[in-house]
């Protein structure tokens, strides 16, 4: 089978693209993304390649998608001193969707930290979101609790790490 790179047009079999390492390993890796985000990342990716009209390498393109995986894996999203906010593979694909449809003036990209504000926005607002309707639950009195509560036990172990803490920052 015979495959054509989109961006530079090279043609060659698929067994010579995956000769390489780094292909093999970025292969792996995008399938190993949850598909909403896999399906955008080399699209995504492709806002890094250099002006110069030189191609993406692939040890770049590899460092770029094991640090996307990374962030789209981490059970919570942070951007600058904002809150924490619980992480989405769904806020990563509508950045990325955003960031593909609306690239900013200055490429080639740097890093994430574009994509990384725009996750954070849009997980911030689906958790404010969340918080609005579990409000509303509790206000109609049809809210109940799936977590367990948190133990006193538990509760004077966080309170005497958070102390321990503070005496060492003095």
């Amino acid at each position: 089978m015979k495959l054509s790179c989109p961006s530079c047009g090279a043609i060659n079999s698929a067994e010579a693209w995956l000769n390489d390492a780094n292909i093999r390993q970025c292969m792996k890796i995008v399938a190993e993304l949850p598909w909403e985000v896999s399906r955008r990342s080399l699209q995504y990716i492709a806002l890094f390649r250099p002006r110069s009209g030189r191609g993406l390498t692939w040890s770049k393109s590899l460092k770029l998608l094991s640090d996307l995986k990374d962030k789209v894996t981490h059970p919570y999203i942070q951007w600058e001193k904002q809150p924490a906010r619980p992480n989405s593979s769904n806020a990563w694909a509508q950045a990325m969707e955003k960031v593909i449809q609306s690239p900013p003036r200055r490429l080639p990209l740097k890093n994430h930290n574009y994509l990384r504000a725009i996750t954070y926005e849009i997980a911030d607002e689906m958790d404010r979101q969340k918080e609005v309707r579990r409000n509303q639950l509790e206000r109609d009195g049809g809210f109940t609790r799936t977590e367990p509560e948190m133990t006193i036990e538990e509760m004077k172990r966080i309170t005497e790490k958070n102390y321990r803490k503070k005496l060492n920052s003095k």
